[in-house]
């Protein structure tokens, strides 16, 4: 099997790095699901996050917040530096920490509340609306997620009524509702018709001017539009992590062109 790629001299300065994992492992029990997994994850750009089912690319995303800690057993060694903090470290705040690297999961999970109450919901809860005017978040918040348009007759109404496409959107606006700087998608076009994921691409591509973004996707299409960089896994290994163009054209790996071209996984 490929050698799992270490970080190469097309990796991000210092300075541009929002995300930094060094020789990452997660253990489920005694099964290890990944091993030595090393990543520099680029502030305001998209990263993609490409495998066959259970090779660990949603297992590594749930790493980089700690969702994880939510599931009994599991372990972690390694590092993963956020702005230069350990994630890991003792003294984290998991909350502040999750406020801080938001999640959008595979099928929309709106609250059963109005519009209005999902969006609300976060900075509700972190306290954001006692220092500035929630009516105005909730807008920005539908505005930064393209919905604003489609919904701002409409807040009172309950969530559920709206399409899938429009309910993923509400998602990512009650994500950035609680401004976070990081925002993390498992397969969040998985569960969409065509014209809604070409809604949700084009969205992410916007996003990026003011986040960092890291999705896990089946579709590799998906991660040739809308990814800056690629890393391809295979049971629990990172074979290879470059840019979008290089991985999809010319990688260096023959695992990966054998993925890519459908003569694996």
């Amino acid at each position: 099997m490929s050698e799992v790629a270490r970080p190469r001299r097309r990796m991000a300065r210092p300075d541009e790095a929002k995300v930094v994992v060094e020789e990452l492992q997660f253990y489920y029990g005694s099964f290890r699901a990944l091993s030595d997994i090393s990543m520099v994850i680029r502030d305001r750009q998209t990263t993609a996050l490409i495998g066959p089912s259970g090779c660990g690319k949603s297992t590594f995303l749930r790493c980089l917040n700690r969702m994880n800690d939510t599931i009994a057993g599991t372990r972690v060694e390694g590092s993963v530096l956020l702005d230069g903090q350990e994630v890991y470290g003792a003294d984290t705040d998991v909350v502040a920490l999750r406020q801080r690297v938001g999640m959008v999961f595979q099928r929309p999970n709106v609250f059963p509340q109005s519009i209005y109450n999902n969006v609300a919901f976060g900075p509700r809860v972190v306290g954001m609306h006692r220092h500035g005017d929630l009516d105005q978040i909730v807008e920005d918040s539908l505005r930064g997620a393209a919905l604003w348009d489609e919904v701002k007759g409409i807040l009172d109404k309950d969530a559920l009524s709206l399409s899938l496409g429009q309910q993923q959107r509400l998602c990512i606006a009650r994500t950035i509702a609680v401004r976070p700087e990081v925002i993390l998608m498992d397969e969040p076009c998985s569960a969409l018709d065509p014209i809604a994921t070409l809604e949700v691409e084009e969205l992410m591509k916007r996003l990026t001017e003011r986040y960092c973004i890291v999705i896990v996707t089946h579709n590799m299409q998906q991660a040739a539009r809308v990814a800056d960089w690629t890393g391809f896994f295979w049971l629990g290994n990172l074979i290879e992590f470059d840019l979008t163009e290089k991985v999809f054209t010319r990688p260096s790996e023959q695992l990966t062109d054998d993925y890519i071209t459908g003569r694996a996984g």
